[in-house]
């Protein structure tokens, strides 16, 4: 198996950092870009097993760090936390589409990338996101999947605005690593910018990507329901919702990652078997 990581500079000049995933031999083969979600990053619990996973059955995998993410430079803990402040959903587009533009210029991966096949797939917050990019780039992936996925992004509550409106930040805390986290009042107002292009119950109705989404049934952060209706929504001439029953936001794995679970062993199939079905061709 071989593992590049690259670096990529958005518009705001701040690294993109990413990880590609392959086996020798691979040439011209799909791609799947891997996003993480909220408090999330490339290296965190299952992600650098599902790169690995995908890799061996013929695929490269791209799995990326937003930029603002909070990932200081030793790529493990959260030390930027001022960048992570000033984290958006709009910068996190735009980190995915400087991604997706070095993708299609051949920049990523030449020789080894078929750029013509490029599918997605997001956790969480970054479920959204991977149907956000595949919504603006209809024609170039083939194919999303969501892990638990966030459907609601205005998901926060009236004290927590009203703060934002009084202080400027709200805090949240890291239950995995006990820091607390400052999100600045620009999330809230990219929000309110883009009601409509963020409204993702209405937005999927335009999706054009086949589209599978996975979510726990004991999922607590983000209820299953939000994938049912993103589900019911999706107005992809291919879809497919899969509720994996006692399960959790994560399926049952934690960072760092020892071994797989039953529940997330069924996703990993359920993912690879989606991405078989729309890529390879």
């Amino acid at each position: 198996m071989i593992r590049q990581t690259f670096s990529l500079r958005n518009d705001s000049g701040e690294p993109v950092n990413f990880d590609l995933r392959f086996s020798e031999g691979t040439s011209h083969a799909p791609v799947i870009i891997l996003l993480h979600g909220f408090k999330g990053f490339k290296d965190w619990g299952f992600f650098p097993d599902l790169a690995t996973s995908l890799a061996r059955s013929d695929y490269v995998t791209l799995a990326l760090n937003f930029s603002r993410n909070g990932i200081g430079a030793d790529g493990k803990n959260f030390t930027a936390l001022d960048r992570f402040a000033e984290n958006t959903i709009s910068h996190e587009l735009a980190d995915v589409q400087k991604i997706m533009e070095a993708l299609l210029e051949g920049k990523i991966g030449k020789q080894v990338i078929d750029p013509e096949r490029i599918g997605i797939l997001g956790h969480s917050r970054g479920g959204a996101v991977a149907l956000l990019t595949a919504l603006e780039y209809p024609e170039e992936i083939g194919a999303v999947v969501t892990w638990a996925s966030v459907g609601n992004l205005f998901r926060f509550s009236p004290e927590q605005i009203e703060q934002w409106n009084e202080i400027g930040y709200i805090e949240i805390e890291n239950k995995r690593t006990r820091q607390i986290m400052r999100i600045n009042r620009t999330y809230w107002d990219d929000l309110q910018k883009n009601k409509d292009r963020f409204n993702l119950y209405e937005q999927v109705k335009e999706l054009e990507a086949p589209a599978l989404f996975i979510h726990g049934s004991a999922d607590k952060s983000v209820s299953p329901e939000e994938s049912r209706l993103l589900s019911e929504n999706c107005g992809a001439a291919s879809k497919r919702l899969e509720i994996i029953e006692e399960t959790d936001h994560t399926f049952g794995i934690k960072h760092p990652f020892e071994i797989g679970t039953e529940a997330y062993n069924i996703a990993k199939d359920l993912t690879e078997s989606w991405f078989d079905r729309h890529l390879k061709y």
